[in-house]
């Protein structure tokens, strides 16, 4: 996800940041741990499908989801956007390449 959908679900949202209220109207209606669900006003039906590492690690699955941006800070690390199921914004980070986040592509 980039700064175009954020701007899109929230116009007051600023570039490169956390975004309130976007992450509720984001994610998926179920499948969300502890009534973290949202209410998936624009289709795009988030889900928590967690988070992993290079080195092994695995988890947050039903709690988190993350999605890698196409921006990137350097070689190494590159911006994500994030959401947790209990709260209503999506944040924006900068991990390394070797984690494991999902994918999703939107069309201009």
């Amino acid at each position: 996800m980039n700064n175009v959908l954020m701007k899109f679900i929230n116009p007051s949202c600023a570039d490169n940041s956390t975004c309130a209220g976007a992450g509720t109207k984001l994610k998926a209606t179920s499948g969300w741990s502890s009534n973290g669900n949202g209410t998936d006003d624009f289709g795009f039906a988030a889900l928590p499908g967690g988070n992993g590492g290079s080195y092994g690690y695995f988890g947050h699955v039903g709690n988190y989801g993350y999605w890698w941006s196409a921006s990137e800070d350097n070689a190494n690390i590159a911006y994500n956007r994030s959401m947790n199921g209990n709260y209503e914004y999506v944040g924006w980070y900068y991990y390394g390449k070797d984690y494991l986040f999902s994918v999703r592509c939107l069309q201009d």
